[in-house]
């Protein structure tokens, strides 16, 4: 019983990026990335993970110099948007 709690702590704080660097981290860094593909999947990620953080990173990229990255953080922004007022 024991071994099955400290298995279930793992995972939980794995799962709320308690290990390691968050998404949203990593994604930050990448949005600052001179690749396009780099930045764009970045901009896609975000979407997916949908939080306020995320939201903000989108934000502050909106204005990307690439028109691809740019429509990919306009997709994610309105994704987060559509996820947020539906629930």
């Amino acid at each position: 019983m024991k071994n099955f709690l400290v298995f279930l702590l793992m995972a939980c704080l794995l799962l709320t990026g308690c290990f390691g660097k968050s998404v949203e981290v990593e994604c930050e860094k990448q949005l600052k990335s001179e690749d396009v593909e780099t930045r764009l999947k970045a901009a896609r990620k975000l979407g997916d993970v949908a939080t306020a953080e995320a939201l903000r990173l989108l934000m502050l990229h909106k204005d990307d110099p690439d028109y691809r990255v740019k429509e990919a953080v306009k997709k994610s922004m309105d994704k987060i948007n559509r996820r947020t007022f539906l629930n």
